[in-house]
């Protein structure tokens, strides 16, 4: 609720102020007359200002205590609403008020209990409950201060708790959020180590290529000597623009080289069971299984596999209702492995156009015809093929009519071109 009065403002407040004023208002107009509407709109107004202008919720709060001094009602459903803008209060307002809010909250269910206390008859019960002698009027009091004292201070501090939750903690849904922004760094930042390495490669072999033209710049300079002429200016102007070429080259080479890189780790195989959880808690059947005996494979092929299932896991997320099965089975063998990513996009989609139509979706010839022939494509595809080649893999989609799509991964030859041996 916090959230949704935090991104609605005055919508929410309302919606919960106008619940209150019907719905507790209206039992306790029943019980108590309609003069206890007065009571009732004055606690529904601290509800429905709590969030936006806190001094006027903690005004009308007052003013219920004072409704209450006058007219003396009874206790009633109304309180729940007193207590609902305590939290609010606690929530939304800056100390000052929420602190007043909790007070003046306080006194009017004190008020309540010691009009409950010495202004029922004796032997007359409310809410179940009758004093029977005069001594048990202070007893009845004690008890009705602690509950007045326990309530507020549990919505008060309930408010407290969830308002910090919700700005330093977060929900269920933003730590998952979270956690798949993570995974996506950690997969930036493995593929930017790669860059650097191969950045390292072909600078290496830029400076090789500057050195020989020095070397010519060098020779030719020293076989003009024996004709000067402009050849030799423009021989010393190449050995000196190539000398400068080569040591800035040379300064860029050994930055890329230094000890100074991205610690984050990249994801792996390991990973996986945490990616699969964070599916099941954004609302997918996600599950994970391996057959045969994995071995060891190298940091780069993990991360490519790794890579493979989240493109195809993401792709589920974009296309796929909430509910849809996901299944990732991997299939070990002594030189090779496969994995299968498969979900039943398609029947679930089906299943709830059938529950809004009342009519089935089968799936008709047509659906097969297209699953034969019209091969499944894109950039995304195109990029799962070229991280498999990288280890003598191939990946292939296929539409499964009426079902959903399979994603195979085939890696024939995966120990012996991945191998975790240094």
């Amino acid at each position: 609720m916090i959230r949704w009065i935090q991104a609605q403002k005055w919508q929410a407040s309302s919606s919960v102020a106008v619940f209150c004023f019907l719905f507790l208002g209206g039992i306790d107009l029943i019980i108590q007359g309609p003069l206890v509407l007065s009571l009732t709109i004055a606690l529904s107004l601290a509800v429905l200002m709590a969030a936006n202008f806190p001094v006027v919720s903690v005004a009308a709060l007052v003013v219920a205590l004072a409704l209450q001094l006058v007219f003396a009602f009874a206790a009633g459903f109304s309180a729940a609403a007193a207590i609902l803008a305590v939290a609010l209060l606690a929530a939304f307002a800056p100390r000052l008020w929420r602190l007043s809010g909790l007070a003046a909250s306080m006194a009017v269910g004190a008020l309540v209990a010691w009009q409950y206390a010495f202004s029922t008859e004796l032997g007359e019960a409310k809410f179940g409950l009758a004093i029977q002698t005069e001594e048990g009027r202070l007893s009845g009091l004690a008890i009705a201060l602690s509950l007045v004292v326990f309530s507020n201070a549990l919505a008060w501090i309930g408010g407290r708790l969830l308002i910090t939750r919700v700005k330093y903690v977060g929900t269920d849904l933003d730590q998952l959020v979270s956690e798949e922004q993570r995974a996506k760094l950690a997969l930036e930042v493995a593929e930017q180590n790669e860059r650097f390495e191969i950045a390292r490669d072909i600078n290496e072999l830029i400076i090789q290529k500057i050195s020989a033209v020095i070397s010519q710049a060098e020779g030719g300079l020293y076989a003009a000597k024996t004709d000067p002429s402009s050849a030799i200016r423009s021989l010393e102007r190449i050995g000196k623009s190539s000398r400068g070429a080569h040591t800035e080259l040379r300064r860029l080479y050994d930055m890329l080289n230094k000890t100074h890189e991205v610690t984050a780790a990249p994801p792996g195989l390991a990973e996986l069971d945490a990616l699969v959880v964070l599916y099941r808690e954004l609302g997918y059947n996600a599950s994970l299984r391996n057959e045969g005996s994995p071995f060891a494979v190298n940091e780069g092929a993990q991360l490519a596999i790794y890579r493979l299932i989240f493109d195809a896991l993401e792709n589920v997320k974009e296309h796929c209702l909430v509910g849809t099965d996901v299944t990732i089975d991997f299939s070990w063998v002594a030189d090779g492995m496969q994995v299968l990513v498969k979900d039943n996009g398609i029947e679930v989609s089906n299943r709830s156009i059938a529950a809004l139509t009342g009519e089935d979706q089968e799936y008709n010839l047509e659906e097969d015809h297209n699953s034969l022939v019209r091969p499944i494509s894109g950039p995304g595809i195109t990029a799962m093929r070229e991280r498999a080649a990288l280890y003598g893999g191939s990946v292939e989609a296929t539409r499964v009519p009426g079902v959903g799509f399979t994603i195979s991964a085939i890696f024939p030859a995966l120990r012996t071109n991945a191998s975790d041996a240094v």
